[in-house]
């Protein structure tokens, strides 16, 4: 990804590459539209496959050294 500023590019292996995980980047010219792709997936995610959701978060906790919130529970 290249940026100036606030405007962001994309090579075409990288728009490839997203288009894999179901992203869309084609028409993403600024950080805030492509934060809004990223939180699109999320939600669809956060829906549809909230397993693969979860290994995501774990993954870039342990990526990051963070640690993951306690998970909630329903009460019945």
């Amino acid at each position: 990804m290249f940026t100036l500023g606030r405007q962001v590019r994309f090579s075409s292996a990288e728009r490839n590459s997203a288009r894999r995980l179901g992203i869309d980047l084609t028409s993403v010219r600024t950080l805030d539209q492509y934060s809004e792709a990223i939180a699109r997936l999320v939600r669809i995610l956060e829906v549809d496959r909230p397993e693969l959701l979860e290994k995501i978060a774990r993954a870039l906790a342990e990526k990051t050294g963070r640690r993951m919130p306690a998970k909630l529970r329903r009460v019945r």
